[in-house]
């Protein structure tokens, strides 16, 4: 058995050190180039430099990847390029255990991740991984938890067992779109704490910002009908902090580019990774006419969208006449 982890960025590379603890593991590349690189190296001196991978983890380009029927997948590739990978997967990997730990929603057909992958390969049970885990940190071994969601509950616990490891421990679930759902939206918050950290307005306030993030948080959460466990358990409440407090969220370090003044486009080219809470911002953007309150949410969307707007100034109106 192998665990076939597609997507050699520094999330999916991390999660294959982990899991090549207790199992054989193939590292899936964009290019032979960059497999033979890590190879070599015992390193992903691009994505993860400094991490030794061990002996047990292989890389190799995806198109050169061989699937076995008792394999399991880890889908780890930027949420921009999930669905096309996931077309090119379709008839190698049907009916193995696809887990998805992308990240994300499609603001175009107003999905999340999982769903996306359900519809490009439905004979496959799907299980998502997510909750507050910051690459780095696992990978230089800092112990966290995550959650794994499945309505298949034969493959979640099969799933489970294959990838306990002592780094990252899993809590099972069966609130699949909800456990998506809570990690698209705490990317919104996130780049509204980096706002209020480029534009220098203290810890005071960024206090305030997290509390009513918080509050529209569990409004929209509340509104799609995620379960209160899921919004209050480690994959909602406990993600939603990690990415707001850790200075290597990538929705942060873009939310803090905005409020020094950086464009919204040289910002996502400076972070160089996909930012989530971009395209969940464009989602809210068109909540507005569903009768919710989200006051907060709606001005950190304007700062990404909206070019010329008095940033301070409408932030901390919006933040000090909140109720």
């Amino acid at each position: 058995m192998t665990i076939h982890v597609i997507g050699a960025g520094n999330w999916g590379t991390t999660l294959a050190k982990l899991f090549a603890g207790t199992n054989r593991v193939s590292l899936c590349t964009h290019s032979s180039e960059h497999a033979a690189e890590i190879n070599i190296q015992r390193e992903n001196q691009r994505y993860l430099p400094g991490i030794p991978l061990p002996g047990s983890l292989t890389a190799v380009a995806l198109a050169d990847a061989v699937f076995d029927a008792d394999d399991v997948v880890v889908l780890a590739v930027p949420s921009r390029v999930l669905p096309e990978v996931s077309r090119q997967l379709r008839t190698a990997v049907v009916g193995l255990p696809l887990i998805c730990a992308t990240k994300g929603f499609q603001h175009a057909s107003f999905k999340t991740m999982g769903q996306l992958v359900r519809e490009m390969i439905p004979e496959s049970p799907l299980i998502v991984l997510s909750g507050p885990n910051i690459a780095r940190e696992l990978a230089s071994g800092l112990p966290s938890k995550a959650v794994l969601a499945s309505h298949d509950l034969t493959a979640l616990t099969r799933v489970a067992r294959t990838l306990r490891n002592e780094t990252l421990v899993f809590e099972l679930s069966r609130d699949v779109d909800g456990v998506e759902l809570c990690a698209a939206l705490k990317g919104v918050i996130a780049v509204g704490v980096g706002i209020a950290d480029g534009l220098a307005l203290g810890d005071n306030m960024t206090a305030l910002l997290m509390t009513y993030g918080l509050r529209e948080f569990v409004e929209i959460a509340e509104f799609l009908e995620i379960r209160h466990k899921t919004i209050y358990g480690i994959a909602g409440l406990g993600d939603l902090i990690t990415t707001c407090i850790s200075p290597n969220s990538r929705n942060r370090r873009f939310g803090r580019l905005l409020g020094q003044g950086t464009g919204t486009k040289e910002a996502l080219s400076q972070v160089g990774m996909v930012v989530e809470g971009v395209q969940m911002a464009r989602t809210i953007v068109e909540m507005g006419d569903l009768n919710i309150s989200i006051p907060l949410f709606t001005m950190i969307a304007r700062a990404i969208f909206e070019e010329g707007i008095p940033l301070r100034d409408e932030f901390v109106n919006c933040l000090i006449h909140s109720r």
